[in-house]
């Protein structure tokens, strides 16, 4: 069976979709990834050695230059999934929602192409919830509590990368050359939170003296400014890490926005999480992202407005002289093989 695999645009859109192709890659299936050139869709695939085919796509906005560059951008990705469709003959194309996956489900329709949705929010994107009507399966990153996908939205999980689960804690520890205690993990998601980076940087100095390990991870953007602090034995401060299966392996708790995999890969490490949602957001989907795990006791939401290094700080250090006692157990609310799920789900519907 022949497979496109279409989504990017961010982190988050496309990493969910590595393990999906690997799944599909180990039952001797050809799975080809979609994505732009020079984007960091195109950067993760080829790390993972997988087969690329480039479209055009950009970000839809009501501004106007950045509509008119979203028409010429989805008019000219159309004709280049209109050659990849000819060239590599799909049985089946999987769109992981954002503008890049787009211009091929566009294609897949035309060509009769059957095309299959996957959705890692729990508030849909626009893409996917437009696409719905022609797919025949939505495969669904959480339960579909709104009913937005009917009968078609299959609740499997947010697939996650085996590297970022589950990874030996006395290996991790030596990486970072941190003694086995207490560790807060703080970052913002794949492209780094200001605003949280500033609350955090405040708060840092006073969870030092509580003996708090800290890893710190500003995002690329703002490395240089929030630098300034890694002069300390329990702190590392890093502007983007690969091992993140590390440090998720030695931390205790986080504190982080609300995107879908970020959450799904705290979960299943049984990290407890201090949310401070993306406050601009899509739909605030950030924001019911992280209530859908707080009903399990695994994660506190605290909006942005209301959220102060005093709060974080007394947060955080509550969360310490309990967590001895604490046996977190989240892993279990949620499904651990969701891209075998899909892979199963796809084979099966012939």
């Amino acid at each position: 069976m022949k497979i496109l695999i279409a989504g990017g645009g961010t982190g988050g859109h496309i990493y969910p979709l590595i393990p999906i192709g690997e799944e599909l890659r180990s039952r001797g299936h050809e799975v080809v990834l979609i994505g732009r050139r020079g984007s960091i869709e195109e950067k993760v695939v080829k790390y993972y050695k997988f087969k690329i085919e480039y479209v055009s796509a950009s970000l839809f906005d009501f501004n106007i230059v950045k509509l008119f560059k979203f028409i010429v951008f989805s008019i000219r990705g159309f004709f280049d999934a209109l050659r990849i469709i000819n060239k590599i003959k799909p049985d089946k194309i999987l769109g992981g929602g954002g503008y890049v996956s787009l211009p091929i489900l566009l294609a897949g329709i035309l060509y009769r192409v059957p095309i299959y949705l996957y959705e890692q929010n729990i508030i849909p994107g626009k893409t996917n919830l437009i696409f719905s009507r022609f797919a025949r399966t939505v495969f669904l990153g959480f339960e579909d509590v709104n009913n937005k996908f009917g009968k078609k939205g299959v609740f499997v999980g947010n697939p996650v990368r085996k590297e970022v689960i589950n990874q030996d804690r006395k290996e991790a520890l030596s990486f970072f050359n941190f003694a086995d205690k207490f560790t807060l993990l703080a970052f913002g998601g794949s492209g780094g939170a200001y605003n949280l980076n500033k609350i955090i940087r405040e708060a840092i100095p006073e969870l030092l003296k509580e003996d708090i390990q800290i890893i710190f991870i500003t995002g690329n953007k703002f490395f240089q400014e929030f630098n300034n602090l890694n002069n300390h034995q329990n702190l590392r401060v890093y502007p983007y890490l690969d091992k993140m299966g590390y440090a998720y392996a030695v931390s205790s708790i986080a504190v982080t926005r609300g995107g879908a995999m970020t959450l799904s890969e705290l979960v299943l490490n049984d990290v407890y999480s201090i949310v401070v949602p993306f406050p601009y957001a899509r739909d605030n989907h950030q924001f019911y992202n992280a209530k859908y795990f707080e009903k399990y006791g695994c994660v506190t939401v605290i909006e942005e407005k209301n959220l102060s290094k005093e709060i974080l700080v007394k947060k955080i250090v509550d969360f310490k002289n309990y967590f001895r006692i604490i046996n977190l157990e989240c892993s279990k609310h949620y499904p651990k093989d969701a891209e075998k799920r899909i892979a199963d789900l796809l084979e099966e519907d012939r």
